[in-house]
């Protein structure tokens, strides 16, 4: 394989990767998908909620 051809295929894998990264579900720190985030959500006390709420409602005043 040259090295011409090498280059061309690396650069396909690269951007394959980049449209992917681009397809998956949106990431909330620490690094979780929002999709699990959401569905943890089902698991909350009501208390929980309550205290997710308000740290919500002080992030988005800022």
């Amino acid at each position: 394989m040259r090295a011409a051809e090498v280059w061309d295929d690396a650069q396909q894998i690269a951007e394959v990767l980049r449209r992917n990264l681009l397809k998956a579900d949106p990431m909330v720190r620490p690094q979780i998908p929002l999709s699990a985030f959401v569905a943890a959500l089902d698991n909350f006390s009501r208390e929980e909620l309550t205290i997710l709420r308000q740290r919500l409602e002080e992030r988005l005043a800022v």
